[in-house]
């Protein structure tokens, strides 16, 4: 890889963490009223709409820790949001899913966080959205 290269591989990592970041205070903004954090609405949307998953598979599947996920998922069955059924598979590893009222909460927090994301994402052409789609896609792809 010639160094330019490298430098701009660099600086793109840097503002994906940057933008990670800014992305998750803009999230716990909208997300104040509701008492959540952009954590409870990611485990929330790992099991949007009627998905069952175990935590070690929630953390798999999303490349986060086990305990992490557990953490969140306790406080979102405390709040009545989240529930566990049987696992087939499993005795010991109950499976997480959204309650009704959880479901519910989630489509709100889609709908207020639509008008946020149009916003955030208007000057930008439908050909760089996609171009960007793609090479996001790529990354995860090999570093998963």
């Amino acid at each position: 890889m010639s160094l330019q290269r490298s430098e701009h591989a660099y600086e793109i990592t840097w503002l994906i963490r940057r933008l990670f970041r800014a992305m998750a205070a803009v999230a716990d903004q909208y997300l104040a009223d509701t008492g959540l954090s952009a954590a409870d609405r990611a485990v929330m949307e790992f099991l949007h709409p009627r998905l069952e998953l175990s935590v070690p598979e929630i953390a798999r599947r999303y490349n986060v820790s086990r305990q992490h996920v557990q953490v969140t998922i306790n406080a979102l069955v405390a709040r009545g949001l989240v529930r566990s059924v049987e696992n087939p598979q499993h005795k010991r590893s109950r499976l997480m899913r959204l309650s009704n009222a959880g479901r519910m909460s989630f489509q709100e927090i889609r709908r207020s966080e639509a008008a946020v994301i149009e916003e955030t994402f208007s000057d930008i052409s439908d050909d760089a959205l996609e171009t960007t789609r793609e090479t996001l896609t790529a990354l995860l792809s090999k570093l998963g």
